[in-house]
């Protein structure tokens, strides 16, 4: 199916935009008429209104979707389609990247936003897997999060933690990289059990990432083996080291080759637990999570989101 087959609607977060509306007014708008795209627009203005907005698209009929902003608002409509009982393997998700790190769209071989119309209309759509994380208190289940790219715990939810009450609208990539400096100094090594049907890995863990995609972090490759059409999901742990080695491999985490090195263990899996018996931390796509111990599984259905996913070696 190709993107002018129907109308769309497109979801936009104003506060993800910023000083990026321009661009979205002035340019990408106009690009999607002058190509024949029928779009309604609907602004999503607060934390928990691109759920509600997507759920309520879908039970109203709408099945074709395209959402302008970054991984927050990709999160926050996935979950709006997921929450609205549809089919979503009837769905069809765009993307605009007008993000901070649009660390999906990297995956899946999006340009920067004023080239995005071109790319929506040169390529098609793939089915795509979506996680869910149960955040679990003993055996009860707390919340439910859906998740596209990545899953992130320990150190990684540490730093978002740090983000998400303060995330600014000058430099942001500058400010994520401050915060992650200064909890990178302070954090400590949690002992954490991963659980999957093939196998028990313990270990004082400094950070876990359940890739569905690749990259997080606004560019790092942390997972670069997922693919996120295969049904199973990377995880990649790294077990405790000194902070001044973090900081010296940093180069290869953007790369992608932190995976060779010896305090890095890597597991595929299509399900899997993490568990601690002290408090961890764990985010998705810049969303924190109920703190608990963690199940993680595919959810049922797969949707079809348009993209041009390439292995990379």
């Amino acid at each position: 199916m190709k993107i002018t087959s129907d109308d769309w609607q497109l979801i936009a977060n104003p506060n993800a935009l910023t000083a990026k509306r321009k661009v979205l007014e002035t340019t990408i708008l106009q690009q999607l008429e002058e190509r024949g795209i029928n779009y309604q627009i609907h602004f999503a203005d607060g934390a928990g209104h691109g759920i509600q907005t997507a759920e309520r698209l879908c039970r109203e009929g709408h099945r074709h979707l395209i959402v302008v902003g970054g991984d927050g608002s990709i999160n926050e409509v996935v979950n709006g389609i997921y929450r609205s009982g549809v089919n979503p393997e009837d769905v069809y998700l765009a993307i605009i990247p007008l993000g901070t790190g649009n660390d999906f769209c990297r995956t899946l071989g999006y340009p920067e936003a004023k080239n995005a119309v071109d790319f929506l209309m040169e390529h098609d759509f793939q089915p795509t897997d979506v996680g869910v994380v149960t955040s679990m208190n003993g055996e009860e289940s707390v919340a439910k999060r859906y998740f596209i790219n990545i899953a992130g715990f320990a150190f990684d939810a540490a730093v978002i933690n740090e983000t998400v009450n303060g995330k600014p609208k000058f430099f942001p990539s500058a400010v994520y990289l401050l915060k992650l400096v200064k909890v990178l100094f302070k954090y400590k090594a949690t002992p954490v059990t991963i659980t999957t049907d093939d196998e028990e890995y313990k270990q004082e863990m400094f950070t876990i990432a359940v890739g569905n995609a690749q990259y997080n972090g606004n560019g790092m490759r942390q997972v670069p083996m997922a693919n996120p059409s295969d049904g199973a999901f990377d995880i990649v742990s790294i077990r405790k080291l000194p902070a001044i080695k973090v900081v010296a491999n940093v180069k290869k985490l953007f790369a992608g080759d932190h995976i060779t090195m010896e305090e890095v263990h890597t597991i595929r899996s299509k399900s899997l637990k993490i568990s601690s018996p002290e408090p961890l931390l764990g985010e998705v796509e810049g969303e924190m999570l109920a703190t608990g111990n963690y199940h993680i599984a595919m959810a049922p259905g797969r949707l079809n989101v348009l993209g041009n996913f390439v292995e990379k070696k």
